[in-house]
């Protein structure tokens, strides 16, 4: 009777283990794998771990690695973590920490150290938090497959025997602390340069961009002398409208060729159209926005109806006024001039937005 039982009890077992569903996505090779992985937030590529043995460390293979706000307090403990456990190639490193959160430079220091060994193509460090300002470690310069490298809060000190990242094509740096002569050899020794964003550098307020395969550039801050040379390429232009009148419009005769154009105003900036300088000619812009004006000065609107008649086959313009002013009755009055162009009037900001660093830190 007991044989009985047992085989009966065998005869189920195996009935269930055959009915038993076939994981078929663990199943799949490894490369799938890492690439459908690569479609989540890190933080949720990194839970996977718990699903079984086999995906233990299936996340310690992903080449890119991001961190920011939603790993949690300890961030420098979780980067230590991930990034000494990786086990397969990284080629992108991205930290982005909250604005009251300051690091350990030296857990920094020790990334950049580890990172130097793996061929990185990205690297991003952005540090909100004001009151702390990281001076970045020389290592970093050595980093010569960096195609795209972004920093914030930071400061820059390349050493003498710096050559530049030869295939970078992407740099943009905000509220970075950095020496005239060093930013511009940065972006003179990078050849292949195609976008670049240079917004609040500390205590510059003289550029010479000599930049051939530059397409696309952002500007914003105090800059008294801002020379583009060699940049036959440049059709997306942004910019922001702190600087001294005569300057800013000296800065327009620059970009005869462009194609795209947005101007950010600041709230407290008044934009006083200065005849001698006004007398540029747009022969290629399709498409202008205008963001973060009050309308209330006839000196913006002078401003953008100038622009409007120096761009001979503008397509599209879109206008974002701030919030509380009278700007959507007075604009379209005077765009009936310009019938051809299609308008687009968009939602007007808020104070907050008006104040707030990440929406004039995006790109």
């Amino acid at each position: 009777m007991g044989r009985r039982r047992s085989k009966s009890s065998s005869k189920r077992k195996k009935k269930k283990e055959k009915t038993f569903p076939l994981d078929k996505i663990s199943n799949l090779p490894s490369d799938v794998i890492q690439h459908i992985l690569s479609y989540l937030h890190f933080k949720e590529a990194v839970k996977t771990s718990v699903l079984s043995k086999a995906w233990r460390h299936k996340w310690a293979m992903l080449p890119s690695l991001a961190f920011d706000d939603t790993v949690g307090s300890s961030i420098e403990r979780i980067v230590n973590h991930v990034l000494f456990s990786h086990t397969g190639p990284v080629d992108a490193f991205k930290l982005s920490t909250a604005k009251g959160l300051s690091l350990d430079t030296r857990d920094i220091d020790l990334w950049i150290s580890h990172l130097s060994s793996y061929s990185i193509k990205e690297f991003i460090l952005k540090l909100w938090n004001r009151s702390f300002k990281y001076d970045v470690f020389s290592r970093l310069f050595s980093f010569q497959d960096l195609t795209h490298l972004e920093l914030c809060n930071c400061s820059l000190k390349p050493p003498s025997t710096f050559k530049g990242f030869r295939v970078l094509k992407g740099l943009h740096i905000r509220r970075v602390t950095v020496a005239q002569d060093a930013l511009e050899k940065l972006i003179e020794s990078g050849p292949l340069l195609e976008r670049m964003t240079l917004c609040d550098i500390t205590r510059l307020t003289q550029l010479n961009i000599y930049a051939q395969n530059l397409q696309f550039l952002k500007v914003g801050g105090v800059f008294q002398d801002f020379r583009l040379k060699n940049t036959t390429k440049l059709v997306d232009v942004s910019i922001d409208g702190k600087w001294d009148s005569s300057e800013f419009f000296k800065f327009f005769l620059q970009l005869p060729i462009i194609e795209r154009l947005t101007i950010k105003f600041k709230g407290s900036n008044r934009m006083r159209l200065n005849q001698p300088y006004w007398n540029c000619r747009f022969t290629q812009l399709q498409v202008l926005k205008v963001t973060g004006y009050f309308g209330l000065h006839t000196e913006e609107v002078e401003f953008i109806r100038s622009v409007l008649s120096s761009s001979p086959v503008l397509k599209r313009i879109a206008l974002q006024p701030v919030s509380g002013t009278n700007v959507c009755w007075e604009l379209p009055i005077m765009l009936n001039d310009f019938g051809n162009v299609e308008k687009n009037f968009l939602a007007p900001l808020t104070d907050y937005y008006m104040q707030s660093n990440e929406y004039y830190d995006e790109d």
